[in-house]
């Protein structure tokens, strides 16, 4: 979220839009052009008793400054916002037992939902969960867009299927849990079967060791290696989007995932499949099958695809529509 409002908030800004970013810690290094409203609660110190109370501290900010819409990303309980579930909604992405304050926090995001003017999901998988729960409230199906540049990748190619260079398969996944770095960790040793000289490149904060595994930590450096990479896979159990499978694809770069990826439903399926994050067999068999296609396509044929994801998830179209949708939904405070 804090790379989006990095990336968005300039573009509002130059827009001649007045952008005031109400938060605990707003004044902490800000995105440029946003204008910073420091609010929190002074008591209770400890979550999550202390989320509900920042919330009200937050409307209460919002109260004072009267704004034409206001854009609710962390569940405030603002009557009247519109609520971007950007982190996702509903039990469907608990990946297990949830904690007290993460129920508490669920609470809070109901609460808020039920008040909303309106909502909008980052992608088909989120919209589902928010009109189950809320069938009657406006909704917008609104896709996270290319936040920077994304390099065109050469890869797949002939040489990586014959065998004449390693072939290089990526993971990103800050959350080693959630995001699947064990399962990605399976899926690899099943394709290296087939690929013994294959690489895994790992991003993330969990460990990864292994045959042919080059692990870089949770660095960065993702975005602009994509240049080298043949293959993504991502074997999240719940991603509200994922702006790594969006990357890859729009470099180039087939993507492997599991169906429970919000921006699945979103990529060309020339570029993108989706298998059960259990079965390493199947994802094998899949990845296979995804690479010789794509290495298949004519130049002019990934281009065209590369283009089109692009222009898709344009940030100047995004930050237009997300803006056009707030201005329909203003807030009555």
């Amino acid at each position: 979220m804090e790379e989006w409002l990095r990336a968005i908030v300039p573009v509002w800004a130059a827009q001649g839009r007045e952008i005031l970013l109400i938060a605990r810690n707003a004044a902490r290094d800000p995105p440029s052009g946003a204008i910073p409203v420091p609010t929190a609660a002074r008591w209770p110190p400890l979550r999550p008793w202390r989320d509900r109370a920042d919330a009200r501290a937050r409307v209460a900010a919002a109260l004072a400054r009267a704004p034409d819409a206001v854009l609710d990303l962390r569940a405030s309980h603002c009557c009247g916002a519109v609520w971007f579930a950007m982190g996702g909604f509903g039990p469907a992405r608990e990946t297990s037992a949830p904690s007290a304050r993460r129920r508490a926090l669920q609470a809070l995001e109901e609460d808020s939902l039920r008040i909303a003017s309106a909502a909008v999901a980052p992608s088909p998988l989120v919209a589902a969960a928010l009109r189950e729960f809320a069938p009657a409230l406006p909704l917008a199906i609104l896709p996270l867009p290319l936040l920077a540049p994304v390099p065109d990748a050469s890869g797949p190619d002939a040489d990586a299927l014959a065998g004449r260079r390693p072939l290089r398969i990526f993971f990103c996944g800050r959350d080693p849990h959630r995001h699947g770095l064990g399962p990605a960790l399976l899926w690899f040793e099943r394709i290296r079967r087939a690929f013994p000289q294959a690489i895994l490149e790992v991003w993330s904060r969990g460990a990864a060791r292994g045959p042919g595994v080059q692990h870089h930590g949770w660095s960065g450096g993702f975005r602009a290696a994509l240049s080298r990479a043949d293959l993504l896979i991502h074997p999240t159990a719940y991603d509200s989007f994922s702006l790594a499978c969006l990357e890859a694809a729009a470099a180039g770069v087939p993507v492997l995932t599991t169906p429970h990826a919000g921006a699945a439903a979103l990529l060309p399926p020339e570029l993108c499949v989706t298998v059960a994050r259990a079965d390493a067999d199947a994802a094998a068999g899949a990845a296979l099958i995804l690479l010789r296609s794509v290495a298949a396509l004519p130049p002019a044929g990934r281009a065209d695809l590369r283009a089109r994801l692009r222009a898709d998830h344009d940030l100047g179209r995004h930050a237009d529509q997300l803006a056009t949708f707030l201005a329909s939904h203003p807030w009555n405070g």
